[in-house]
């Protein structure tokens, strides 16, 4: 088998570091990884000695020049982007900058240097976002219509994505992969925050009270570890130019994940929860479900790894992170 040379931006993130390593454990790829000069490494130490990385930055045009001119790339896992919705209101511009312009910035460095790279471009279900209980499950159909900042951006840079392949024949795959978690996501995510909360709890570093947001929302969570296989069977079986919904069919909501992470924990009676107003959003999405079918019938994938087993990967990591304070 061919070795492909494969480009992550996003490669420091929960989802690129992820990735990573479901292409390190499938062989037969040369990886690199764009990161910013001053990123924390800290989802990659064990897997630095084989992967390369090079400096460089979405809002810089002439850095993904020089990142592109390293290696003659087959394959781009486009994953770099502001990702969290909650931050987007009080920083929009800056969304727009990096998710949108950010990925013309990078369409264009394949220009310049004449790249024929495959193209997988991560964007999100909450560009549709509050649907109708009537309309669901979200398929790959179903109208956008964005109610926050992200999901803004994500539109606009789908947008691109779709222009640059008209234009151009760019041969670019795009996804939307519906709420993912696992161990090293930031406590931006609800889960992680619980999960962070409840690992200090266990330490004797805080009270037994989590503070939460929203609960009422209805998620469906899949494993990251299942995304990124979906990602990589994406890449090698999507159809340039076409959208593929990834996800599960398991939606439970905020309440019932805390709930379930609680009971998970090491002091299950003891823990409880208040809501926080700073954490509460000014929209949310009531009711996030997809359907994932025609992505299944492309390829086979379906989630492997089961909810509860996502919840104890999330709990484990946060207590290590705690146990050695890696703050």
């Amino acid at each position: 088998m061919s070795t492909t040379k494969v480009l992550i931006t996003g490669i420091t993130g929960f989802a690129g570091s992820h990735l990573m390593d479901e292409l390190l454990a499938e062989g037969g790829h040369e990886i690199w990884g764009l990161k910013r000069p001053n990123a924390r490494m800290r989802n990659l130490h064990h897997a630095l000695d084989r992967i390369s990385l090079v400096d460089g930055d979405l809002l810089d045009q002439t850095s993904l020049i020089a990142a592109l001119g390293r290696a003659d790339f087959t394959h781009i896992y486009h994953l770099g982007a502001q990702s969290w919705v909650g931050p987007s209101w009080e920083m929009p511009a800056a969304y727009m900058a990096t998710n949108a312009i950010g990925t013309i910035h990078l369409f264009e460095a394949m220009r310049v240097v004449g790249s024929k790279a495959r193209v997988l471009i991560s964007c999100t279900p909450e560009e549709y976002g509050d649907v109708p209980e009537a309309e669901l499950p979200i398929t790959e159909e179903t109208r956008l219509a964005p109610i926050n900042p992200y999901a803004a951006s994500k539109v606009a840079q789908d947008a691109v994505a779709q222009t640059y392949g008209a234009s151009y024949g760019f041969r670019v795959i795009r996804t939307r992969a519906f709420n993912h978690e696992g161990p090293r996501r930031d406590t931006h995510g609800a889960l992680a925050s619980f999960a962070h909360q409840i690992a200090r709890i266990e330490a004797g570093q805080a009270e037994p009270i989590i503070r939460v947001g929203n609960l009422s929302a209805r998620r469906n969570f899949t494993h990251v570890r299942d995304i990124c296989r979906a990602y990589r069977l994406a890449m090698q079986l999507g159809a340039p130019g076409e959208l593929y919904l990834l996800g599960s069919n398991q939606a439970v909501t905020i309440e019932e994940a805390l709930r379930a992470l609680i009971r998970l924990s090491r002091r299950p009676g003891e823990i409880t929860y208040v809501v926080d107003p700073a954490r509460v959003r000014p929209t949310e999405l009531r009711r996030f479900e997809g359907d994932y079918s025609k992505f299944k019938a492309l390829t086979g994938w379906e989630p492997r790894i089961s909810f509860e087993e996502m919840l104890i990967s999330i709990l484990d990591y946060w207590r290590d992170f705690v146990a050695r304070d890696l703050y």
